[in-house]
């Protein structure tokens, strides 16, 4: 595969990548999933805005679940990459982000109700997805936030997925300076005391702030790229997680630590960042580490070197292990589910 250099990134995006996604890209909007709950405050549903993108000559479908702030436009590059290589691609955009529909009226703000909300409304696009290709692989590629709802997704819906790619997933988030156990505690006594809209303590909304030295990328033409978009763009300005998101992120932690990683069947490879600020890799490695001793299914471990968090936004020669670590796995047949 032939990655996107930095001396050449702006230009080939510009005329070779968005010209061609153009060509094949169609936006849809798919009802989000019903929800029963007794509450009628969590009765609101939505539409989920996801872009879809064809290939040439499909050898399969790739479904991405992006991370937490982000949004499809993020991905082009990533897209273009799988469309080349015979993947269809659908980039669905979660609740609160992009153009799907919110739970609160600041753009700036990322809430959910329940972390529920995030794998239901994802696995109803999924469906969408199978329906439109029953006759091509369903894979899966997960980033962070994205990662935990890709990597529940699968182990409600193992049968579903050939094979799961989770790059830098948020297995367990990092909270800063605050500890873990105490990070949650606040977080549920805010939801508790019905203040679960209130940005989480020293986080604001988005102004525009932010530079590639202190960023999760290690490529600051890419880096460069998404910021501009997110500056024209006012769907693109989620910036700050709210106590809700907080206790969700958590309570998507502990199922995939205490029952998620029990009931996979694909293949799934995870791809661990040498610098993370952002997901604990203690729980990368655990979560790994439970997958391969049960031995239903295999779950291959990379470290990157000279990679941060965004590891898709790292610079061309580290793209090209990348890629080149994700293509082998994907295209290993000895490594398939129907194998197995």
């Amino acid at each position: 595969m032939q990655i996107i250099h930095e001396n050449e990134y702006e230009e080939t995006m510009k005329n070779t990548v968005e010209p061609y996604l153009s060509a094949r890209r169609r936006e849809l909007y798919v009802p989000g999933a019903d929800y029963p709950f007794r509450n009628e405050n969590k009765r609101i549903t939505g539409k989920i805005h996801m872009l879809q993108y064809l290939s040439d000559a499909p050898k399969g479908v790739v479904v991405i679940s992006h991370g937490f702030t982000e949004s499809a436009a993020k991905y082009d590059e990533v897209a273009y990459y799988f469309l080349k290589e015979g993947y269809h691609v659908y980039i669905p955009e979660h609740c609160g982000h992009g153009r799907s529909y919110r739970l609160t009226a600041d753009p700036s703000l990322v809430h959910i109700d329940t972390w529920r909300r995030y794998i239901r409304d994802f696995l109803k696009a999924c469906r969408y997805i199978k329906k439109a290709h029953p006759e091509l692989p369903l894979d899966l590629f997960a980033h962070s936030m994205g990662g935990a709802i890709g990597g529940i997704a699968a182990a409600w819906e193992p049968d579903w997925f050939h094979k799961v790619i989770l790059s830098s997933p948020m297995i367990r988030p990092l909270t800063d300076n605050v500890p873990w156990p105490a990070a949650t505690g606040i977080a549920l006594e805010k939801c508790i005391l019905g203040k679960d809209e209130e940005y989480v303590a020293g986080r604001k909304p988005y102004d525009g702030s932010g530079s590639f030295e202190t960023s999760t990328a290690t490529s600051k033409p890419r880096y460069e790229r998404y910021k501009n978009l997110r500056a024209e763009h006012k769907e693109l300005q989620t910036w700050s997680p709210s106590y809700g998101w907080l206790w969700a992120s958590a309570e998507m932690s502990w199922y995939l630590r205490l029952y998620g990683w029990k009931k996979y069947t694909a293949p799934m490879l995870l791809i661990q960042a040498q610098t993370e600020d952002l997901v604990s890799v203690r729980a990368l490695k655990n979560f790994a580490g439970k997958i391969n001793r049960q031995g239903k299914t295999s779950c291959d471990y990379i470290h990157m070197i000279g990679t941060k968090h965004e590891i898709y936004g790292s610079r061309g020669k580290i793209l090209e292990k990348y890629w080149g670590y994700m293509l082998a796995f994907l295209d290993d047949e000895e490594n398939d589910t129907d194998r197995r």
